[in-house]
């Protein structure tokens, strides 16, 4: 075997056992989605011959898997200032500035996190693919907020099954229209491309998903609200969408703020660059040690400025 292939006769206990599964039970550091990518795209063999992540292994079957060398560093490294909050041989949390996007994608042409992640991580992980190295969540383009990246495989799993299982905790700070008259709540919403526009995320879908967030109000103002969001899903534009959906939209949003910003008075309208919405918090398990992280980003000069522009 090279570096980028394994094998595996299989035994009486992997008999009628799918293959995915079986695949996903002995490479503890790729993740089930990575393995049906693999699958899919022939780079496993069962026999010589590919098989469908569905099939039951029989006795003594042949699996052979190949991994493609990562390409991740096609992708040019940019020097980018990015502040790094916490940075080991196996994650860094940083704090995303706004007005960049995660990663390269349909229409995203500019530099990216990404880029900036090559500049200044030596080791970054394959399984997000050749466009994702490090990736394990996103943020949209225009908001802030705080990220965790991982350094290698190992790490990537263990953090992606934090999230899948909900085990690690995001708090985000969102300025919204108007004030809600409860002082928290809980959104279960199920969301997802909106039928007439798919450039939107609704609850007009044809095919929507679980989401859930929760919410409590911090601080209201005359006519806005200070809200802290925990999503316990982690959609599309999900909060976003959700407090859209129960009449408080967030400031500045342009795509979910429903023809509200012809109600922004001038000097508000003269600093809002974009939606108010910050990751601030994060809390999770260290991959490695199983130590709880939980830290946080502070909210930018630009939204800390409409705080104090609404602060009597």
């Amino acid at each position: 075997m090279d570096n980028y292939s394994w094998q595996l006769i299989a035994d009486i206990n992997a008999q009628g056992k799918r293959l995915d599964k079986v695949l996903s039970d002995n490479l503890k550091d790729k993740s089930r989605a990575y393995i049906v990518k693999l699958i899919k795209q022939g780079y496993v063999l069962c026999n010589d011959k590919e098989r469908k992540a569905s099939y039951l292994l029989r006795k003594n079957d042949f699996i052979k898997v190949h991994f493609p060398k990562p390409k991740i560093y096609d992708l040019q490294p940019i020097d980018i200032p990015i502040e790094f909050l916490f940075e080991d041989s196996d994650i860094a949390i940083i704090n995303k500035p706004p007005f960049i996007s995660v990663h390269h994608g349909s229409g995203i042409n500019s530099p990216t996190l990404v880029n900036a992640l090559m500049h200044h991580c030596d080791n970054l992980s394959g399984i997000g693919g050749i466009m994702r190295p490090g990736i394990v969540h996103r943020l949209d383009k225009e908001t802030s907020g705080i990220m965790v990246v991982a350094k290698n495989d190992i790490a990537h799993k263990n953090l992606s099954d934090q999230f899948s299982k909900r085990q690690i905790k995001k708090t985000y700070l969102a300025l919204v229209h108007g004030i809600p008259k409860d002082k928290e709540g809980l959104i279960k919403i199920g969301i997802g491309r909106d039928k007439n526009n798919k450039t939107r995320i609704s609850n007009n879908s044809n095919s929507p998903k679980s989401a859930i967030t929760g919410w409590r109000l911090k601080k209201a103002f005359d006519k806005f609200s200070l809200i802290e969001a925990n999503p316990l899903t982690g959609r599309t534009h999900q909060i976003r969408v959700h407090l859209s959906l129960i009449g408080h939209p967030i400031l500045g949003d342009k795509i979910y703020m429903k023809g509200l910003n012809s109600n922004i008075e001038n000097g508000l309208k003269k600093i809002v660059k974009r939606h108010f919405l910050h990751a601030e918090s994060l809390s999770f398990r260290h991959p490695r040690n199983n130590k709880v992280i939980k830290l946080s980003a502070k909210l930018p000069k630009e939204l800390n400025s409409i705080i104090e522009y609404l602060t009597p």
